[in-house]
């Protein structure tokens, strides 16, 4: 994974689960921890996205169906 070095600390037991987590995921440690940021980045670009749907008037159904749209088209790219 290409990017800019960066220092973050964590405690041991964190440690051994960022270590385990990736290695299930059969990933380094920097990369395991890329995705996480933009797993969440997306989740709340999503939900952002959900509530100004809900606010313009779509119900729950349409707005669902959009959202899972998006997703689609986003694991597409």
């Amino acid at each position: 994974m290409a990017g800019r070095k960066t220092s973050v600390s964590f405690d041991d037991e964190t440690l051994e689960i960022l270590a385990r987590r990736a290695s299930e995921a059969g990933m380094d440690r920097s990369a395991f921890l890329a995705s996480l940021v933009h797993r969440d980045d997306m989740r709340r670009r999503l939900a952002a996205d959900s509530a100004t749907l809900n606010a313009a008037g779509y119900t729950p159904d349409r707005a669902g169906a959009l959202t899972a749209s998006l997703i689609s088209r986003s694991r597409a790219s």
